[in-house]
Parts: C-alpha cells; structure tokens; sequence
C-alpha cells in the first residue's frame, strides 16, 4: 500500500469521522480526501509531473496534511520544511532540495522574498491564504489523479542534521515510510477510537509517520497542540477525551513537574498511554508522569534515515529504555567490535525500510552505510533482558582534559532533581584552545531562586569529581530544535 492508498482506504471506510482537529478547525477524513484531490489536480494544472520537488511550509495542521496528501497525489515529491527555521537556512535547503514550487503562506513568503529570486529551479510560489490559492483549488476536479504510482517511488526529501551534525535531505520511498507506522501503532495498541493529542509537528519524521500514518491507518482522531504549554495539553485531553499522547521528553519533563492540584482540575480519565522520541528520556520524570496521569509511557527509537528501530509495547515496557530492537542491531566499540552485553557502544542497524540515500549527497551516503549496516553515531547499551536503553550522541560526549569522558544526560538527571530547577543542559562549550568546558545551563522554575554556588554544592553530592560542571549559567531558556530536543550544538559554540 502507498501513502495515497492509505488515505483514500480510511477516507472510503470513515469518511464523516474527523480526521485532524486544530482548534476549532475540524477536517474530516472524507473532507481531507476530497480537499488534496482537488490540491493535487490544482499542481498538475501548474505543471508538476510526477517526481517533481514540491516543497510545503506550512505550520502543522489541518493545511499543512491536505497540501502534503495533494503533492502525493499529483505525483511530486514533497520536501517537507520545518516552519520552526529562519530564512537563510531556508532559502539554503530550497536551493538544496531543487524545489520547483513553494506551498507555504503569506508570512513564510514575505520573510523569504528578497531571497527567493536567487533560488533557479523554483517556479512558483503558492501561497494557500491568497485568493489565488482558492480559486486554483476551488475550480479544480475533486477526483483523484490517475498517476501510477508504486510502493518504492521516491515521495519525500525529510531534511535532518542528526548523524552527520549538518543538513542534508533524506530521501525515503513510499514503502520506506510506511513499513513502521503500523508496528509502532500495534505496541501501544493503536486504535480506531482512539484520540490522538499531537506534540510532534507532521514536518518531522516522528509526526508525520508515528502521529498522522499511524493514526490514518487505524482511522483515528488527532488534535493538533500548536504551541506546546502544559494546560493546552491538559485542556485538549479534556475537551476532547484524547486517549494518547505524543512528544519528546522535555515536554513530557513539563507536564511530570505540574503540581498534582493543577492536575486535579482536569478530567483526564480518558488518558492511558503517552508516546516519546527524539530524546534520552529521564527515568525520574518518566516515573512521575506514568503515576501522575495513570498512564503507560512507551518510548520510539529512531532516526529520519531508519524510521524506527526500536520501540516500547505497553504490555512489556521497562522505564529507561527504548523497549526491544524490531531489526537486526549490532553494537560496536570505536574499533568496530561487537561488545559484550551491559557494555556501551555505537548502534549498527541494518533495515529493509532504510532511506534511498541523502539527497546528491553519495558520499555522505556511503559515510554512514557500510555494508548494508548504518552507523548510526549513537551510544546504546543492551541490558540483560534484550531491552535497549539509549545514551547519547556520540559528538555530544564530553571529554575531559584527561581523556575521561562524561554522559551529557548522567549529570542532566542530577541537576533535573533539585527542586528550584525547571530545566537543564550539560555540553562541552568549546574553548578558544579548542577543548571543551563543562558547562551546565540551567532554567530556574518559575518564582524560585536558585544560585550557582547552591548548583555547585548540590552536584557535588551526587556525582564523580571529573563529572562536575566547570562553568554553571543560569538562564531563562535552553534553545531547542524545531523537534524539542536540546539544541547541543548551539550550546556548544555559546561560549
């Protein structure tokens, strides 16, 4: 089944049912069919054939999922932008992907606009709150496009910077990103009636693959959150009695710090699973959020170049880790040998739903698959039960002046225990020699005060001497990736 099929199938069995909700914007399955027919017919009239670049940036929602289901059926590939960038970095990956079309909105085109002339293949920017936009797709056939498609075309260039630390786009098949929304969905027990409370925005692997295919092919509901805060998820899980929940820790981090007198003024009975990815999650919160919101936390390991590779079930989860690998795993130290079990190493998988390869990158390809295995750059370790717990980033670990080197997230777990602190980071921030400092940068909670001397001495007391921060900044945010994670990188090169 490609990713047309899919949406027409659950659009023939519920098409009154609604299928993504943004407020008080309620689109349903049938009415989403209809609209990225009539999308797709609209591109085909503009010219775009079939493995064409269309890229689409669009804030998640309701438009965001008929424009991307309309460049789908025309044919195109769809280069899916996160709407979280800043114009440079934008103009760069529409030059890169060799877009001939921009779907995005008045906001988006007027901040690229004085670049977009100097990017050559584009041809047309579409702009869906203009009324051109309407009267393109309001005079164009709500039929499907006869295009032939196949299960292993190539639909889609998903932009990430995560093993090789720069951009690149990763081209996936229709039968690439199809392969695990269903397994993901079968371990937390995905289904038909179930309301989905979304966090992960569709432009991003995890959202596009884990909330909307997964929920499209199960027929369910998705309320989309567009501005995370932890009383819009609580009122969206109310109003809507949404069932599960999906994020990235340090929003489930949130939601575990609320006090139980908030929780209770919400009826939340509806809940049973959270869903997390993207992250090292904290035992600590994790264990928090299950008890306080009586729910099963059950966490996805994956990569945008693997789709997922290890996932939680609710029926044999174990807090910490990333459940149990559904592909074949190698785990290997820095001179390529297998380790031992317990022992920390980098993941090497090998995947029948791996990505094509990246986007006129052949030589970055072949950096990170050797002999059919990816090298992922992750450390992970195995525990006695075949549970994979993961660790880190291996570029994120922080060496020592002596060689000793220290997990970002060990001391990240610490510092999250202190009750005046809201969040917290620890990188290595470079030096002007080239080494690295320890530095932790902290977000005090709301109202309390907290010193670095305070930091300093609470540390002292749970962790080895080399692992100490060599600097403390206490900070009113820790910038994140459009997908939440922490930004490292920007981190690192703070100081």
């Amino acid at each position: 089944m490609n990713i047309k099929q899919m949406l027409e199938k659950t659009a023939g069995e519920a098409s009154q049912k609604d299928a993504i909700v943004l407020g008080s914007y309620r689109i349903t399955y049938g009415e989403l069919n209809e609209a990225s027919n009539k999308v797709a017919n609209a591109l085909i009239g503009l010219g775009v054939e079939k493995g064409d670049h269309v890229a689409i940036l669009v804030s998640s929602g309701p438009e965001w999922a008929v424009n991307y289901f309309g460049v789908v059926k025309a044919g195109g590939i769809s280069v899916l932008l996160s709407s979280m960038l800043k114009a440079p970095e934008l103009v760069s990956l529409l030059r890169d992907s060799d877009a001939t079309i921009l779907i995005t909105k008045k906001n988006f085109s007027q901040m690229l606009s004085p670049a977009l002339s100097s990017i050559p293949l584009l041809k047309h920017v579409v702009e869906i709150d203009r009324d051109f936009y309407k009267r393109m797709v309001n005079s164009s056939l709500s039929t499907s496009p006869t295009i032939d498609m196949k299960d292993d075309d190539e639909t889609a260039i998903i932009y990430t910077s995560g093993v090789l630390g720069k951009q690149k786009g990763v081209v996936h098949t229709h039968a690439s990103l199809m392969r695990t929304p269903p397994i993901v969905s079968s371990s937390i027990q995905r289904r038909g009636e179930d309301v989905i409370v979304d966090l992960a925005p569709f432009f991003y692997l995890f959202g596009l693959c884990h909330v909307l295919f997964g929920s499209i092919i199960k027929g369910c509901t998705v309320i989309v959150i567009p501005r995370f805060t932890p009383r819009a998820v609580l009122k969206a899980v109310e109003k809507e009695r949404g069932t599960i929940l999906f994020g990235v820790p340090a929003m489930y981090n949130a939601l575990a710090s609320l006090r139980d007198e908030t929780i209770k003024r919400y009826d939340l009975r509806s809940l049973r699973v959270a869903v997390t990815s993207g992250a090292k999650s904290s035992l600590r919160f994790m264990e928090l959020l299950e008890n306080k919101f009586n729910l099963t936390l059950c966490e996805v390991y994956g990569l945008t170049e693997l789709e997922a590779v290890s996932v939680s079930t609710i029926d044999k989860h174990k807090l910490g880790t990333v459940g149990k690998p559904i592909c074949d795993l190698k785990i290997v130290d820095d001179s390529g040998n297998e380790v031992s079990q317990g022992k920390a190493g980098e993941a090497l998988f090998k995947v029948p739903w791996a990505m094509r390869g990246y986007y006129k990158a052949t030589d970055l390809t072949a950096q990170v698959f050797k002999d059919d295995w990816f090298h992922t750059g992750d450390l992970v370790r195995m525990d006695e039960d075949g549970y994979l717990e993961y660790m880190e980033k291996k570029s994120f670990i922080i060496v020592t002046p002596s060689g000793l080197k220290i997990s970002p997230w060990e001391v990240e777990d610490v510092l999250l225990t202190h009750p005046c602190v809201a969040e917290a980071a620890y990188v290595g921030v470079n030096d002007k020699y080239g080494g690295q400092i320890p530095t932790a940068f902290i977000v005090p909670k709301e109202g309390q005060d907290v010193s670095v001397e305070e930091i300093t001495d609470f540390c002292s007391e749970s962790l080895a001497d080399f692992k100490l921060p060599k600097q403390i900044k206490l900070v009113a945010s820790i910038p994140k990736t459009g997908s939440g994670k922490v930004y490292r990188q920007r981190l690192r090169e703070s100081g």
